[in-house]
């Protein structure tokens, strides 16, 4: 499965930026594109490891439940 790398704006509109096969090669242009970012820009960047673009966007536009560390320690 590959990684792909989104670029999300403020609307929450993504748009693919690219897909890799090697997890470093996506980090890097995450890393990269966030860096080169404008000092005000708004966008975000994430990278995805899914079956194909479909499922990627999918579990980006999800509300993850954040869990407390107390759920954690007793799990």
């Amino acid at each position: 499965m590959p990684y792909f790398v989104f670029r999300i704006a403020t609307d929450k509109t993504m748009t693919l930026v690219n897909s890799f096969v090697k997890f470093g090669e996506a980090k890097v242009l995450c890393s990269t594109l966030r860096q080169a970012q404008a000092a005000g820009a708004t966008d975000r960047f994430r990278m995805v490891f899914a079956a194909n673009d479909h499922d990627a966007k999918r579990m980006l536009a999800e509300k993850r439940q954040i869990s407390s560390p107390l759920e954690e320690w007793e799990g």
